[in-house]
């Protein structure tokens, strides 16, 4: 499902000089690194970043905080498959975007542990693109108490 937020975007996220995208457009580039990631392809799912961008893990767990730069987001998501012994996913339930460069995707996260934890967390992850490439995201959790125990 694809959904389109034309109203504008609020201040507090984008810059005043930020220049109308394509909705469909944007959404493209948040979707191929969704893509690249299910298939396993992290050099893809680099890709999709500018070099210097910056992931915000906004959850108190040992992965948590803000990831600086495309190696480090890489990083990050390497990270986490591996501490799920390759089980985690991130499904996006919609995208919505707005025509300047912001994409929110309500998403379904889980994953589980060889020591038998696991969870399934209702996520929203907020894209900022600048031009082809994504320049932020901010990831929000849902219940950051379980998501803390399952990357203790």
């Amino acid at each position: 499902m694809t959904a389109h937020a034309e109203t504008g975007t609020s201040p507090a996220f984008a810059s005043p000089a930020a220049a109308p995208t394509s909705p469909d457009g944007d959404i493209a580039v948040v979707r191929a690194g969704f893509e690249a990631l299910s298939q396993g392809d992290l050099a893809a799912f680099g890709e999709v970043f500018h070099v210097d961008a910056t992931w915000n893990h906004r959850n108190d767990d040992r992965l948590g905080g803000i990831k600086w730069g495309r190696d480090a987001i890489v990083a990050f998501v390497a990270e986490s498959g591996q501490a799920s012994a390759g089980t985690l996913r991130a499904v996006p339930l919609a995208m919505l975007a707005d025509g300047h460069g912001l994409v929110v995707a309500p998403m379904r996260v889980s994953a589980s542990r060889p020591d038998g934890r696991s969870f399934d967390d209702p996520q929203m992850l907020l894209f900022r693109l600048d031009g082809d490439r994504v320049r932020s995201v901010d990831q929000f959790v849902g219940d950051p108490p379980a998501v803390t125990a399952f990357w203790a």
